[in-house]
């Protein structure tokens, strides 16, 4: 069994082997005494398994703080043993993860299968003894475990060889088994001082080390990223970048130099504000500070607005449908009551909110805001403001919020689906008193604003889901508009193609041109996911192409429509049943993440990335105490 020695013990012992090598005779005793008679030995079948390509990059990123720990020691301590004797280190569940021979990593471990089906033997190894493995083709393999507080396995250091094990190698073996034991304790609490210490700190922070690769990461940085740690770790900086690599750039220029973050559906722009390269016993890291630039430089989430070019007759269409939803809506403007429109993207739900705001005679402006569009941790500031030193970079006198500049007019929410949880208890207080206070002030005041409200999602499934609050839908929902869909009004398509074209062909100073027959009946007979913008995109692309007076629209027909679908149906179909399988090992496992990784014979970065696209959440599948 392995015991922890003092830390200048170990380092002066393995110190005098390095300089002298030549075992001391105390390490050959306790050699013999504590680790060689308490060895466990099995004999197993030998099975030619290797992970390879991408799986093993993804397996060695997985255990990138195990690989930093070890290889300075695992280099030094290879030199001292025979050329037929390999040491190695391998993960959990045996796959071999560094050796100072390449060819070696990436092998499986057979006799793992055997450990990981046998309680009694876990438990032997979970004390820490030498566990001896013989090979039916004549590999024999020494493993000692490394074990964290709780006495649980974290990975294995041990030796290989074509013949048994000789008696120096288990010497070297147990000597270098007390270091790493001892050097990852030591991390560990480095570690704990380390995440307590840079998750007190309000900006972003990153460690880097030498390579430029993520060793650590504060709660602050993680909730931008929306990542879990765990698929941080070892990740080179450069594949969170946007554009081409710029890590060299950033860890070597001025300390206020920019950078663009790629999140997952967007590019966040950045600034370094401080950088402070540190020693450690296990090589040098680089702290990162870093935090947003203001949101109106990188999110054009507030619309400019030209009244006079939106009103109800602006709105093209001779239905019954479109000509419903405008009488309603010229009903709703006439009273302050609160609207709330839906329908899918691109339907005009914004022309409608402009055109209610001008026939409801409001004196204010018309101010729109992508709730999308806005970080979390920015939209109580975009609506309510702020003082003057209410946080860092904040402008002096303040600033005012949209709601203050709406003041008597209206104020446009769009995709309010997308708002964060707090932000929706803010807006349903706002909408109870109509009084706002800037961040950093106390003193409310009273506005006189029309909440228009517009969102694509259905909310009543989102409340259903505890995505939105239940009475803030309710203090929206005063008066539901829903905008038809373009595939419900089709007789609307020529009008609305028409209006394009002549709006196009006036602005190019040229004749106005005619859609066809034949380019009338594509136009008719597509489905319009995008709806009316997706026409006004057709309609121009079609303009700019365009042979002499003919427009083409081939690439509309009716067949490819079929085609698409088919595909989209083939994708639902595969992505729910990768659903069902992760979701019924998740309920296998309880929730642990490594047991379903390892049986459904992927990494837990890949789970993790599977779990994230597919809305899968771990805490849904944990067993009850």
């Amino acid at each position: 069994m392995i015991t922890l020695s003092r830390y200048n013990r170990l380092e002066t012992l393995w110190g005098e082997v390095t300089q002298n090598n030549r075992i001391p005779d105390e390490i050959k005793i306790e050699t013999e005494q504590k680790l060689l008679k308490n060895t466990v030995k099995i004999r197993a079948q030998f099975f030619d398994f290797r992970i390879k390509g991408d799986d093993l990059r993804e397996k060695l990123t997985e255990c990138y703080s195990t690989l930093n720990l070890v290889e300075p020691l695992l280099k030094d301590a290879a030199n001292r043993l025979g050329n037929d004797t390999k040491l190695i280190v391998t993960d959990p569940n045996g796959v071999v993860i560094s050796c100072y021979a390449d060819d070696i990593i990436g092998y499986c471990c057979p006799a793992a299968d055997i450990i990981n089906s046998n309680k009694n033997l876990q438990n032997c190894l979970g004390r820490g003894n030498l566990l001896e493995v013989s090979y039916d083709n004549g590999i024999h393999t020494q493993l000692i475990p490394i074990l964290n507080e709780y006495g649980e396995i974290q990975f294995y250091w041990g030796a290989t060889s074509y013949s048994p094990i000789a008696t120096e190698v288990s010497n070297i073996l147990y000597l270098t088994a007390q270091l790493v034991q001892q050097r990852y304790i030591h991390l560990t609490m480095i570690n704990e001082y380390t995440n307590s210490f840079i998750n007190a700190i309000p900006e972003h922070v990153m460690l880097l080390d030498n390579n430029g690769r993520i060793i650590n990461v504060n709660q602050q940085c993680l909730n931008m990223l929306q990542l879990d740690k765990d698929m941080l770790l070892g990740m080179p900086f450069d594949n969170l970048i946007a554009g081409s690599s710029l890590t060299q750039s950033i860890l070597t220029a001025e300390s206020h130099s920019r950078f663009k973050l790629r999140l997952w559906d967007r590019d966040v722009s950045c600034r370094v504000t401080t950088k402070k390269l540190i020693t450690t016993p296990y090589g040098n890291q680089l702290v990162l500070l870093f935090d947003r630039i203001d949101s109106k430089e990188v999110y054009p989430a507030v619309y400019p607005v030209n009244d006079d070019d939106f009103s109800f007759d602006k709105i093209i269409g001779n239905t019954a449908e479109i000509k419903k939803i405008k009488l309603l809506a010229r009903e709703a403007a006439r009273s302050p009551a609160t609207i709330l429109l839906t329908g899918e993207s691109g339907t005009g739900k914004e022309l409608f909110a402009q055109a209610i705001h001008k026939e409801s005679q409001r004196t204010g402006p018309f101010v729109a805001i992508n709730c999308g569009a806005i970080p979390s941790d920015l939209i109580q500031s975009e609506l309510f403001g702020y003082e003057e030193g209410a946080f860092t970079g904040a402008r002096k006198k303040g600033n005012p919020g949209k709601f203050e500049i709406a003041d008597g007019g209206t104020i446009l929410l769009d995709e309010i689906g997308e708002m964060s949880p707090d932000m929706q208890v803010s807006l349903l207080r706002f909408l109870q008193d109509k009084t706002v206070t800037r961040i950093g002030g106390y003193s409310p005041k009273k506005v006189d604003v029309r909440i228009i409200a517009a969102t694509n999602r259905d909310l009543k499934d989102e409340v259903r889901k505890g995505n939105f609050r239940e009475d803030l839908f309710y203090r929206l929902n005063v008066i539901s508009l829903k905008i038809p869909p373009l595939r419900e009004r089709r007789q609307d398509i020529p009008l609305l193609a028409d209006y394009f074209l002549k709006r196009l062909c006036k602005e190019n100073n040229i004749p106005v041109l005619q859609l066809d027959e034949n380019a009338k009946r594509n136009l008719l007979d597509y489905n319009w996911p995008g709806n009316v913008r997706e026409l006004e995109n057709c309609i121009e692309r079609a303009f700019i192409f365009r042979k002499g007076t003919e427009l083409n629209f081939d690439e509309l027909k009716i067949n490819t429509i079929n085609i698409k679908k088919n595909k989209e149906t083939i994708k639902a179909d595969m992505e729910q049943v990768e659903r069902e399988a992760i979701e019924n090992q998740l309920r296998l496992c309880g929730g642990n993440i490594t047991d379903t990784a390892n049986a459904m014979g992927i990494t837990r970065q890949t789970l993790y990335r599977k779990m994230k696209k597919l809305h899968i959440k771990r805490k849904d599948y944990l067993f009850e105490n």
